[in-house]
């Protein structure tokens, strides 16, 4: 029996896995990373698309009413519809399908990112530009 043999083809079964496995763990590496990299778009951009609504809103809509002391809480109701209206339709199919499969229903979605959009854009640190409050 010639051990020197054994020895070779049992190192090479022994790196023929472990070169198996480190493949394996790149993919898997390389697909998460793809795969975040897609959800920071799709988050970035529909985020973007709110914010720009809720701006837009408080604009053409809320600023207005503020001006002239009439902003009440129908007021405001009606301002969160109006932005998300204006998100909902700026969003692409794409957009929709995504929050729809990684958040749930989307104009629920859509209305609470304008809250939180809204919260921030109130609460800009002092530095900030702040003619673009909501």
């Amino acid at each position: 029996m010639n051990w020197q043999a054994i020895l070779l083809s049992v190192i090479s079964i022994v790196l023929t896995a472990l070169v198996s496995w480190g493949a394996e763990r790149l993919i898997a590496l390389i697909n998460s990373k793809l795969a975040n990299s897609k959800y920071a778009k799709y988050l970035t951009s529909v985020v973007d698309v709110i914010t720009r609504a809720v701006k837009t809103t408080y604009q053409t809509y809320v600023e207005t009413l503020k001006n002239k002391d009439m902003f009440t809480a129908d007021a405001q109701k009606e301002a969160l519809s109006k932005a998300g209206e204006m998100a909902l339709a700026q969003l692409s199919e794409d957009s929709k399908e995504w929050i729809k499969t990684n958040f749930g229903d989307v104009k629920v979605w859509i209305s609470n990112t304008i809250e939180s959009v809204i919260y921030d854009l109130k609460n800009k640190p002092s530095g900030e530009n702040t003619n673009e409050e909501a």
